[in-house]
């Protein structure tokens, strides 16, 4: 079995399970780790379409946001690009992140999800494709409190059991969260 198959079948076996309503925000997310090797692998089974038809089968509705192209959007958009690209050095604040792109994914991300339920998932793919630009788990705090059902992040990283930590692509720091980790 591959591991984008058992990926599947995991994240499959977790969303089949009764979800109580009266858990907090941080415990309706679910972070699908995996080798950032097997990325391409694993977003050629989500496009195909073949996950969102094996996940409707769990009697959840299923949507997917693609985090990959965010900042080329973003800054496609960006009134004041020309004048960031000429001095690129602007373009981060002190904690690291693109200046705006927050903003931007929040409300791109609440777009995907406004027609979403409490029995719905949003899946968010490509957060390998943030890495340097912005925090994933800033993200993530940013979103957690807007859907009613579940939100499941793919995220090419590593999990740390132990100490509940999540490290994006292999940074150097990883960040605790409370969410249920899918990993193989």
């Amino acid at each position: 079995m591959t591991l984008a198959q058992t990926i599947l079948d995991r994240l499959k076996e977790h969303l089949s399970l009764p979800w109580p309503e009266n858990v907090s925000p941080r415990e309706r997310v679910v972070m699908v780790v995996y080798p950032p090797s097997d990325e391409r692998k694993l977003r050629r089974l989500i496009q195909s379409g073949e996950f969102a038809s094996e996940m409707k089968t769990t009697g959840h509705g299923w949507k997917e946001y693609d985090l990959a192209t965010g900042f080329s959007a973003w800054l496609a958009e960006y009134e004041y690009r020309d004048r960031y690209l000429s001095r690129p050095e602007r373009l981060w604040d002190d904690a690291g992140n693109v200046r705006g792109l927050e903003d931007y994914l929040v409300k791109k991300i609440a777009d995907a999800a406004s027609t979403l339920t409490s029995n719905d998932v949003l899946a968010l793919v490509g957060g390998g494709g943030l890495f340097g630009l912005h925090s994933v788990s800033t993200l993530i705090e940013c979103i957690e409190s807007h859907f009613p059902g579940r939100l499941v992040i793919f995220f090419p990283g590593e999990h740390d059991a132990r100490n509940n930590s999540y490290r994006l692509l292999g940074a150097k720091d990883g960040w605790g969260y409370l969410a249920v980790p899918i990993t193989c």
